[in-house]
């Protein structure tokens, strides 16, 4: 009995010294800690981290196969009714394919008075166009004409004006940059309640080479089989788990050889009405790995202030008032100093 309780001594006793031990070197240790938790919260929030992450994906895709072809795309879409011939005739380096419903107009102009106007597309070496259907009206028809003479910066197919059908519209949009606009180096599909800062967007640009898919990246989502909800998709049309990484419809980039060997996987219909991920499915087709850019808002609306617009490449949800205000803070900054922890602060000050 007594060996028993000297042993059981014997076991005991060392092992609160070892954790006071223990205990003292963590706390020692907090500081650094402190500091590693601090950078992986910043790092995640900003989306610096899913940028890293998302550099795995490419171990994933299949690498495409071919160069891509300077033949005219095969796409089944319907004919153009409008096209800015002459938009082109000297290629941007960056041309902006805006979706856009024929009701917007009051968008559209705010756009156009803003980051699409013509010292902005000059800055950044860009060209904003907007893409459309058909308005279901004969008076927005005979509006949307009228104003795509006026600016001739409207591109329209013969094809309803829905929401079900913004694939369509977002097909018919590059399909047009690939035939009417080839000295384009690169495509940034975005819509029209998105502001962009053209020539930020411009200089990342200009440091990036090859295939390129890039955006707010969308992972590990689920279709919606509710069939009363907007985004529902059947199992006929769709039939896996889980929808394969993406990049927010709000705005993503393509270069102009990615553009095209996501397009040259188009079939028949019917198509995924959900057009980010259409793009997405075509993109792993294509063996296209989409990457993660943190300065791409996505569907956050950033805070309203003139350094989180001077940071980020894209602010979502904006009213063309808002879009004035953000881009009179832009041009009032000048050269303004932003340093870059504060696309911590945008994002954690931002909304949906």
């Amino acid at each position: 009995m007594i060996c028993k309780k000297t042993l059981l001594r014997a076991i005991m006793l060392p092992r609160p010294a070892a954790c006071l031990r223990l205990l003292h070197i963590h706390r020692r240790s907090w500081p650094l800690v402190f500091l590693l938790v601090a950078l992986l919260l910043f790092l995640s929030v900003s989306g610096y981290l899913e940028e890293f992450l998302s550099g795995i994906l490419s171990i994933c895709h299949s690498t495409p196969s071919h160069v891509p072809s300077p033949q005219v795309l095969n796409v089944p879409i319907p004919p153009f009714l409008l096209s800015p011939a002459s938009a082109c005739s000297s290629p941007p380096f960056l041309l902006i394919l805006v979706s856009s419903a024929p009701s917007h107009r009051d968008r559209r102009d705010a756009i156009r008075q803003t980051w699409g106007s013509l010292s902005s597309s000059t800055a950044s070496a860009s060209l904003t166009l907007f893409v459309l259907g058909v308005p279901k009206s004969p008076e927005e028809r005979a509006a949307l004409m009228h104003e795509a003479v006026t600016h001739r910066d409207i591109i329209q197919a013969n094809f309803t004006d829905t929401y079900r059908n913004l694939t369509l519209k977002t097909v018919t949009g590059l399909t047009w940059a690939l035939e009417k606009c080839k000295g384009a180096q690169y495509l940034f599909k975005t819509d029209d309640d998105v502001f962009v800062n053209t020539v930020l967007l411009s200089q990342f640009l200009r440091g990036k080479y090859g295939l390129q898919y890039m955006g707010r990246l969308h992972w590990h989502v689920s279709p919606t089989r509710d069939r009363d909800h907007q985004h529902y998709v059947s199992h006929e049309m769709y039939g896996d788990s889980y929808f394969p990484p993406y990049c927010s419809g709000t705005g993503y980039i393509l270069s102009h050889g990615a553009a095209r060997l996501i397009l040259e996987q188009v079939r028949s219909g019917p198509w995924l009405p959900l057009e980010d991920v259409y793009i997405g499915i075509l993109a792993q087709a294509a063996g296209i790995a989409p990457s993660h850019v943190a300065k791409i808002a996505g569907s956050l609306t950033v805070a309203h202030s003139t350094c989180c617009y001077r940071i980020m490449f894209t602010s979502h949800k904006l009213t063309p008032k808002a879009m004035q205000e953000a881009w009179n803070m832009l041009k009032e900054a000048g050269s303004h100093w932003c340093p870059s922890v504060l696309l911590l602060y945008c994002k954690l000050f931002s909304s949906w």
